[in-house]
C-alpha cells in the first residue's frame, strides 16, 4: 500500500500548523531550534505527522522562507502598489511597519541571523532587500522623482526601518513619542511636507489600532 492510499487521521495537523510552529521556533531559538522531533513534541504529535506534509526538514525550511517572503516582502510591495499620492504611499509603508501583525520584524531578524551562517540564504536575503528597495524606488518614480534620487530615497527609508528593528529602538521609544516625529520623518524621507489633514488622520488611525 502506498503512502497516498494510507488513511489519514481525522484530526491531523495541516502543513500550515507545522510552518507556524517552525516560525515560532525560528524566532525564539534560531534555525537550530527548527527540528522535526522538537516541533512534533511541541505540537503533541509523532514525527510521522510531519511526513504527511513535508518530505524533509529542508522542505520545511523552504516553506519557512516562502512564508517570510509572503509576510514581509509581499505585504510591503502590496501596500504601495496602487496608491495615488506621495502622502498615501509613505503612510502606507509606515502602517505596515507599525503593525506587527502585517510585517513581522522578529521573523525578519531571525531570517537574517540564519543567513549570517548560510551563504546561499544570505544571497536570498540580499535579493529580497533589493526587491523591497526597488519597489519603493518605483513608487517614488511614480510620484515624479528621477533617478538616482528615487533609489537613494527608497534605500534611506528602508534601511532606516531595518536599523530601527535591529537596534530595538521600539523598546525604549513609545508609540506616543514616535508619533511626534511623523512630520519630520516624512520631510526627511521625501523632501516635502506632509498634508496636515492626512497626517492627522494617520495618527488617529494608529492610535485607534494600538494595543
Amino acid at each position: 500500500m502506498t503512502l497516498l492510499a494510507t488513511p489519514k487521521p481525522a484530526n491531523r495537523l495541516t502543513a500550515a500548523d507545522w510552518v507556524e510552529a517552525a516560525l515560532q521556533a525560528l524566532k525564539s531559538g534560531g534555525i537550530e531550534a527548527v527540528q522535526i522531533t522538537t516541533l512534533a513534541k511541541a505540537l503533541g504529535v509523532t514525527r510521522g505527522s510531519f511526513y504527511w506534509h513535508f518530505e524533509s526538514r529542508e522542505a520545511l525550511t523552504e516553506a519557512l522562507l516562502a512564508e517570510w517572503r509572503a509576510r514581509n516582502t509581499g505585504v510591503m510591495v502590496e501596500a504601495i502598489r496602487d496608491v495615488a499620492t506621495l502622502d498615501d504611499g509613505i503612510l502606507a509603508l509606515f502602517s505596515v511597519w507599525v503593525d506587527h501583525t502585517r510585517f513581522d520584524p522578529a521573523l525578519d531578524q531571525a531570517i537574517r541571523d540564519w543567513a549570517r551562517r548560510d551563504t546561499t540564504l544570505n544571497n536570498t536575503v540580499r535579493a529580497e532587500d533589493d526587491a523591497r528597495i526597488a519597489s519603493i524606488a518605483r513608487f517614488f518614480e511614480r510620484q515624479g522623482y528621477t533617478q538616482p534620487e528615487a533609489f537613494i530615497r527608497a534605500r534611506v527609508i528602508y534601511l532606516t526601518q531595518l536599523s530601527y528593528y535591529a537596534l530595538k529602538v521600539d523598546e525604549h521609544e513609545s508609540l506616543s513619542e514616535r508619533k511626534t516625529y511623523l512630520d519630520a520623518y516624512f520631510k526627511c524621507f521625501t523632501g516635502r511636507d506632509i498634508n496636515p489633514a492626512t497626517g492627522a488622520a494617520f495618527l488617529a488611525m494608529i492610535e485607534k489600532d494600538a494595543p
